[in-house]
Formats: C-alpha cells, sequence, structure tokens
C-alpha cells in the first residue's frame, strides 16, 4: 500500500511531453539518409523542468547530449556531454552571473560571464521566436544574446526576416540568425532556419550542430541540415 501511494505521488509531480525527433541530414542533399537522428524529452518534476536532446548515429549509439534545466521558465543550468570527443560543458547561472565549466582531456577549466535577462539557450529558439514573430514579419531585426557553451561565451545574435520560401516540402518561411558584430561574424557560424507561415513551429535548420563527424583521424564540426518530424 506505501509503495502505490509514492508511485502516485511521484505521477503527480512528474510529467513527460512526447518525445520529439528529427533527422540530421547532409547540408549538400548528397547523402540520403541520416547521418545522425535527433530526439528531444522534456520533463517536470519538483519545480525545475529539464530539456534532454539526443544525438545518435547510425549504430545507435549516442554521439552528443544537451541538456537545459529551467526553473519558472528561465535557464539555470546547461550541460553538453560530447561522447565523440570525451568533453564536457557546463553553465550554471546565479543572479547575474554564468559560471562556464569545462572538462577537456581530463582537465577542468571554469569562468565567469555575464548573465542578462537577454540570454537564451539554443533550446529556446523556437519560443522565442514565436513570441516575436510579429516584429520579424513586419521587416524588424530582433537581437538576443546566445549561449554557447564548447565556447564559454554568450554571444549576441540577430534575427531577420527573409521572406517566404519554397525550398521545403511545404509552406515555410526563412530567418537568417548571424552573429551581430561583424568581427564575430568572421569566425562565428550563421544559422538559415524555417518556421511554418505563423511563426509557431520550427521546421528546419541549417548550420552548426554540436556532433561532429571523422575526417580522417580528427573529429571536425559538422554543418548540417536538422529536419523536424512535424
Amino acid at each position: 500500500m506505501v509503495s502505490r501511494v509514492l508511485l502516485l505521488a511521484l505521477a503527480a509531480t512528474l510529467q513527460t511531453a512526447p518525445v520529439e525527433r528529427a533527422s540530421v541530414l547532409a547540408r549538400d542533399g548528397d547523402v540520403a539518409e541520416p547521418l545522425f537522428t535527433l530526439e528531444r524529452t522534456l520533463m517536470t518534476a519538483d519545480g525545475q523542468t529539464v530539456a534532454e536532446v539526443r544525438f545518435v548515429d547510425a549504430s545507435g549509439q549516442v554521439a552528443c547530449t544537451e541538456r537545459v534545466t529551467y526553473v519558472g521558465g528561465a535557464v539555470v543550468r546547461a550541460e553538453l556531454e560530447q561522447r565523440q570527443t570525451d568533453e564536457r560543458f557546463e553553465m550554471t547561472v546565479s543572479g547575474t552571473d554564468a559560471l562556464f565549466e569545462i572538462v577537456r582531456a581530463g582537465k577542468r577549466s571554469s569562468l565567469r560571464r555575464d548573465w542578462t535577462p537577454d540570454a537564451l539557450s539554443i533550446d529556446q529558439i523556437p519560443s522565442f521566436v514565436a513570441s516575436q514573430w510579429n516584429r520579424l514579419v513586419g521587416g524588424e531585426d530582433v537581437s538576443f544574446r546566445l549561449v554557447a557553451l564548447e565556447r564559454a561565451r554568450i554571444v549576441r545574435f540577430t534575427l531577420k526576416h527573409q521572406g517566404a520560401t519554397q525550398e521545403l516540402d511545404r509552406p515555410a518561411v526563412r530567418l537568417r540568425m548571424q552573429a551581430s558584430s561583424m568581427f564575430v561574424r568572421r569566425v562565428a557560424p550563421e544559422f538559415d532556419l524555417f518556421f511554418s507561415p505563423d511563426g509557431r513551429t520550427m521546421l528546419e535548420s541549417r548550420g552548426p550542430l554540436p556532433v561532429k563527424v571523422r575526417q580522417g583521424d580528427d573529429w571536425v564540426d559538422l554543418d548540417a541540415r536538422l529536419v523536424w518530424h512535424r
């Protein structure tokens, strides 16, 4: 009887949303089969919501995992576990401070950055775009700061409306996301984001991802298409 009560109490506090999935495809379109598959889960318990994204390779192995923890809709922690290169990146937010910690080659390093209300994790991009949709389609550029875990930085980016596109197999609107600073833009990649015409659903993104591919003996960054199954 006690066990049943505990299970019922746990079920009342633990809520899991349906798994969302996407395919990682070669940017140039030469490879039809997915390079990786993405699985995103959302779990809420004890006042915290954790969004977890896993990149799974063709053999079924998890290559990379990202987690973002929210309290009251605000980011309190972000993590990236890169299993291909055996690296780990973490960020913990406390007030106006963001503490970054990096584990690479068995060594841990850390540094602090300023945390401001306009800072976002990559997981928040779709909901942020939806909230700013009227401004974007009205021709206004929208800026924000984006957490770059692997670089232990928070970089200012700008979203620009590029108009309707026929590139996908359904109606879509393209947005361009690029670093706001011209100097940072020389080294920071840009992204193309494709949304439904009402701005509520991200259909695809094109740009760098946290997973990597082999090039000789090295792991190199992957610039690819991320196509959501929606």
